[in-house]
Protein backbone atom coordinates (compact mmCIF):
# COMPACT_ATOMS: atom_id res chain seq x y z
CA UNK A 1 0.00 0.00 0.00
CA UNK A 2 0.96 3.65 -0.74
CA UNK A 3 0.08 5.81 1.41
CA UNK A 4 0.82 9.03 0.37
CA UNK A 5 -0.14 12.04 2.61
CA UNK A 6 -2.01 14.64 1.32
CA UNK A 7 -0.72 18.47 2.56
CA UNK A 8 -3.65 20.33 4.19
CA UNK A 9 -3.12 23.50 2.32
CA UNK A 10 -5.82 25.19 4.24
CA UNK A 11 -4.61 24.17 7.39
CA UNK A 12 -1.54 25.71 6.53
CA UNK A 13 -2.68 29.12 5.13
CA UNK A 14 -4.61 29.46 8.29
CA UNK A 15 -1.54 28.65 10.90
CA UNK A 16 0.11 31.44 8.77
CA UNK A 17 -2.76 33.93 8.92
CA UNK A 18 -2.94 33.80 12.81
CA UNK A 19 0.82 34.08 13.18
CA UNK A 20 0.79 37.17 10.76
CA UNK A 21 -2.18 38.77 13.21
CA UNK A 22 -0.12 38.15 16.61
CA UNK A 23 3.28 39.30 15.42
CA UNK A 24 1.12 42.37 13.72
CA UNK A 25 -0.61 43.17 17.14
CA UNK A 26 2.93 42.76 19.07
CA UNK A 27 4.23 45.30 16.62
CA UNK A 28 1.94 47.75 16.89
CA UNK A 29 1.16 47.15 20.63
CA UNK A 30 4.98 47.57 21.57
CA UNK A 31 5.20 50.70 19.18
CA UNK A 32 1.99 51.92 20.88
CA UNK A 33 3.44 51.88 24.69
CA UNK A 34 7.05 52.97 23.47
CA UNK A 35 7.57 56.26 25.15
CA UNK A 36 7.55 59.46 22.13
CA UNK A 37 10.69 60.60 21.16
CA UNK A 38 11.37 64.13 21.99
CA UNK A 39 12.78 67.05 19.96
CA UNK A 40 16.53 67.83 20.57
CA UNK A 41 16.84 71.03 22.58
CA UNK A 42 19.12 73.37 21.86
CA UNK A 43 21.39 74.73 24.54
CA UNK A 44 22.50 78.18 23.22
CA UNK A 45 18.88 79.54 23.63
CA UNK A 46 16.89 79.28 27.17
CA UNK A 47 13.32 80.62 27.58
CA UNK A 48 14.96 82.59 30.65
CA UNK A 49 18.12 84.22 29.33
CA UNK A 50 18.25 87.82 30.03
CA UNK A 51 21.18 88.64 27.97
CA UNK A 52 22.16 89.07 24.60
CA UNK A 53 25.43 89.18 22.14
CA UNK A 54 25.49 92.27 20.17
CA UNK A 55 28.15 92.36 17.56
CA UNK A 56 29.42 96.00 15.54
CA UNK A 57 31.38 96.95 12.82
CA UNK A 58 33.20 100.12 12.84
CA UNK A 59 30.50 102.33 11.35
CA UNK A 60 27.97 101.29 13.51
CA UNK A 61 30.24 101.87 16.53
CA UNK A 62 31.04 105.44 14.55
CA UNK A 63 27.23 105.95 14.28
CA UNK A 64 26.24 105.07 18.04
CA UNK A 65 29.35 107.47 19.03
CA UNK A 66 27.82 110.16 16.66
CA UNK A 67 24.23 110.02 17.83
CA UNK A 68 25.55 110.11 21.76
CA UNK A 69 27.94 112.86 21.42
CA UNK A 70 25.64 114.52 19.30
CA UNK A 71 22.65 114.11 22.16
CA UNK A 72 25.28 114.80 25.04
CA UNK A 73 27.26 117.80 23.45
CA UNK A 74 23.43 119.49 22.58
CA UNK A 75 23.96 122.59 24.57
CA UNK A 76 27.72 122.59 24.82
CA UNK A 77 29.62 125.12 22.68
CA UNK A 78 32.71 122.98 22.59
CA UNK A 79 32.44 119.85 20.20
CA UNK A 80 34.11 116.75 20.08
CA UNK A 81 33.76 113.55 17.79
CA UNK A 82 35.12 109.63 18.95
CA UNK A 83 35.79 108.00 15.47
CA UNK A 84 36.65 104.17 15.29
CA UNK A 85 38.96 104.03 12.29
CA UNK A 86 41.33 101.12 11.25
CA UNK A 87 44.05 100.95 13.19
CA UNK A 88 43.22 103.83 16.34
CA UNK A 89 40.28 105.07 17.99
CA UNK A 90 40.72 108.50 17.40
CA UNK A 91 39.48 111.53 19.81
CA UNK A 92 38.58 114.97 17.70
CA UNK A 93 38.26 118.06 18.10
CA UNK A 94 38.69 122.05 18.58
CA UNK A 95 40.27 124.15 21.06
CA UNK A 96 41.43 127.72 21.09
CA UNK A 97 45.35 128.33 21.37
CA UNK A 98 46.25 132.13 21.90
CA UNK A 99 42.44 133.34 20.15
CA UNK A 100 42.88 130.75 16.87
CA UNK A 101 40.86 127.94 16.81
CA UNK A 102 43.52 124.95 16.80
CA UNK A 103 41.90 121.12 15.91
CA UNK A 104 43.42 118.47 17.99
CA UNK A 105 43.65 114.66 17.47
CA UNK A 106 44.54 112.05 19.79
CA UNK A 107 45.25 108.44 18.67
CA UNK A 108 43.84 105.72 21.00
CA UNK A 109 44.55 101.70 21.33
CA UNK A 110 41.12 100.42 22.89
CA UNK A 111 41.19 97.11 24.60
CA UNK A 112 38.74 95.34 26.93
CA UNK A 113 39.28 95.14 30.23
CA UNK A 114 38.79 91.89 32.78
CA UNK A 115 35.10 93.96 34.25
CA UNK A 116 33.82 94.32 30.32
CA UNK A 117 34.91 98.00 30.38
CA UNK A 118 37.18 99.73 27.49
CA UNK A 119 40.46 100.91 27.99
CA UNK A 120 41.76 103.81 25.50
CA UNK A 121 45.61 103.86 25.94
CA UNK A 122 47.20 107.32 23.67
CA UNK A 123 49.26 106.33 21.10
CA UNK A 124 49.28 109.50 19.53
CA UNK A 125 48.87 113.38 19.23
CA UNK A 126 48.45 116.08 16.89
CA UNK A 127 47.87 119.71 17.79
CA UNK A 128 48.18 121.30 14.22
CA UNK A 129 52.25 121.39 14.00
CA UNK A 130 52.74 121.60 17.61
CA UNK A 131 54.65 119.51 19.82
CA UNK A 132 52.66 119.17 23.04
CA UNK A 133 52.93 116.40 25.26
CA UNK A 134 50.04 114.02 25.39
CA UNK A 135 49.35 114.42 29.21
CA UNK A 136 49.39 118.30 29.03
CA UNK A 137 46.66 118.04 26.20
CA UNK A 138 44.80 114.76 28.13
CA UNK A 139 44.72 116.88 30.91
CA UNK A 140 43.26 120.38 29.60
CA UNK A 141 40.54 117.90 27.98
CA UNK A 142 39.88 116.47 31.66
CA UNK A 143 39.64 119.99 33.08
CA UNK A 144 37.82 122.17 30.59
CA UNK A 145 35.81 119.81 28.09
CA UNK A 146 32.17 118.21 29.33
CA UNK A 147 32.63 115.09 29.24
CA UNK A 148 30.56 112.01 30.36
CA UNK A 149 30.80 111.21 33.88
CA UNK A 150 31.50 107.67 33.01
CA UNK A 151 34.38 108.29 31.34
CA UNK A 152 37.94 108.83 33.48
CA UNK A 153 40.26 110.53 32.06
CA UNK A 154 44.02 109.45 33.60
CA UNK A 155 46.88 111.90 31.96
CA UNK A 156 49.68 110.75 34.03
CA UNK A 157 49.17 107.18 32.28
CA UNK A 158 48.02 108.13 29.16
CA UNK A 159 44.67 106.59 29.25
CA UNK A 160 40.70 106.99 29.18
CA UNK A 161 37.94 104.47 30.58
CA UNK A 162 35.07 103.75 29.38
CA UNK A 163 33.22 102.63 32.40
CA UNK A 164 30.32 100.46 30.83
CA UNK A 165 29.39 99.38 34.46
CA UNK A 166 28.98 102.96 36.00
CA UNK A 167 26.86 103.70 32.38
CA UNK A 168 24.81 101.33 32.86
CA UNK A 169 24.03 101.96 37.12
CA UNK A 170 20.86 103.40 36.70
CA UNK A 171 19.58 102.16 33.09
CA UNK A 172 17.31 99.59 32.57
CA UNK A 173 19.87 97.51 30.40
CA UNK A 174 23.50 96.27 31.29
CA UNK A 175 26.15 96.67 28.83
CA UNK A 176 29.34 94.85 28.79
CA UNK A 177 32.69 94.26 26.36
CA UNK A 178 32.86 90.80 25.57
CA UNK A 179 35.77 91.78 22.14
CA UNK A 180 37.49 94.29 20.59
CA UNK A 181 38.79 93.39 17.20
CA UNK A 182 40.38 96.82 15.91
CA UNK A 183 41.93 94.45 12.63
CA UNK A 184 38.99 93.16 11.75
CA UNK A 185 36.37 95.88 12.69
CA UNK A 186 34.44 93.43 15.33
CA UNK A 187 33.11 94.67 18.29
CA UNK A 188 31.25 92.48 20.50
CA UNK A 189 28.83 94.00 23.73
CA UNK A 190 26.92 91.81 25.83
CA UNK A 191 23.45 93.39 26.50
CA UNK A 192 21.97 92.18 29.70
CA UNK A 193 18.41 92.96 31.27
CA UNK A 194 18.66 92.74 34.67
CA UNK A 195 16.06 90.15 36.58
CA UNK A 196 13.32 91.99 38.50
Amino acid sequence: MNSKKQVNWWKWAFITLILVIVVGCGVVLHRATAPAPQAEMSQTTKANDSSLMVELNRKQVNALSANYLDNFLKDNKIKYKFIVGEKYATLVGDTKFLGTKVRFAINFIPERTSQGNVLLRAKGLSVGRLNIPIKFVMGYIAKNYNIPEWVSINPKKKTVLLDLNRYSKNRQLKYSAQEINMQDGQFKFLITIPEK
